[in-house]
């Protein structure tokens, strides 16, 4: 019984056992791109008819490799891709820490993408909570404009300060709606959960930046801040990657990243594959001094 598990769900979570035949593999590797946001398709339904008729074909598993990574653009949309395994390992070596900077009583801090280690997420949240843990802050500066992804697990916990406890975004998943949830400083349900401990709120106007490098992680921690009254949006439209992905571990040592689902942010709008507007269009370059001046006149 246990053997059949592992062989049916097995997959699923990146354990192929027994060890699968190039064919056994590319058919349940196919059927793991069946959960994909545009599977419903005739585009989709023609893909597959392909990419099974050349997966009977292959006689290597990284030939079925190469028909996945053809396919999974079809069945997930633009956001979905195929990640080679070094790529996979190398993760936790492009991590890029968080910084910020206080000019009089407005603190940037500068919120970059984040892909490594739970340690290195751990690392990232709590330097960003620790700087709005200062005294005397006026205003908020979130700067996403060079935040391409990632996990946003680390970016939400971070900003805890800035978000009220509760739902922060949610994922529409094949008609199932799912929360990422904040409570005392702790993440759930979107992204690696990490915690920075209850921290104080910051009740404080918050200017958020953003432009067209901004993408999936950094598009979902945007929409964290969607539709509070106390925040407002400067810089170009983001890159349009909002959707939801999910990975699956491949028998290769590559992995699958698929697109599932789409974003849904606390005031009911749901975004998926289009750029998100700011509230401010500017140039991304002259965002920060757009920021500066609605802040000052919060004050």
């Amino acid at each position: 019984a246990i053997g059949w598990a592992l062989h049916a769900y097995g997959p699923h979570f990146g354990i192929w056992f027994p060890p699968p035949s190039a064919r056994d593999y590319g058919r349940t590797a196919l059927g793991l791109l069946d959960d994909g946001l545009y599977a419903d398709t005739p585009q989709w339904a023609a893909a597959r008819a392909d990419a099974a008729t050349r997966i009977d074909a292959a006689t290597t598993h990284d030939e079925v490799d190469a028909v996945l990574g053809d396919a999974i653009g079809v069945a997930g949309g633009k956001h979905s891709f195929m990640m080679d395994a070094d790529e996979v390992r190398s993760l936790s070596d492009s991590y890029i820490a968080p910084t910020s900077s206080l000019d009089g009583c407005v603190l940037t801090v500068t919120v970059p993408e984040f892909a490594g280690t739970i340690d290195q997420g751990d690392e990232y949240a709590n330097t960003i909570a620790d700087a709005l843990g200062a005294d005397g802050i006026c205003g908020v500066v979130v700067d996403l404009r060079d935040n391409g992804g990632g996990d946003m697990g680390p970016m939400l916990a971070g900003l805890s300060p800035l978000l009220p406890d509760g739902t922060v975004t949610s994922f529409v998943i094949q008609g199932r709606t799912s929360d990422a949830a904040l409570e005392d400083g702790t993440i759930k349900g979107g992204g690696t959960s990490i915690s920075v401990g209850a921290r104080d709120k910051l009740d404080v106007p918050v200017a958020v930046l953003t432009s067209g490098t901004t993408a999936s992680s950094g598009e979902q921690t945007l929409l964290a801040f969607r539709g509070l009254d106390n925040a407002r949006v400067f810089g170009d439209p983001t890159r349009g990657y909002a959707s939801v992905n999910q990975e699956y571990p491949l028998y290769t040592g590559r992995t699958m990243v698929l697109t599932t689902g789409i974003s849904q942010a606390r005031t009911g709008e749901r975004f998926s594959e289009e750029p998100i507007a700011p509230d401010v269009e500017v140039p991304s370059q002259e965002a920060p001094a757009a920021a500066a001046e609605w802040i000052a006149s919060r004050s």
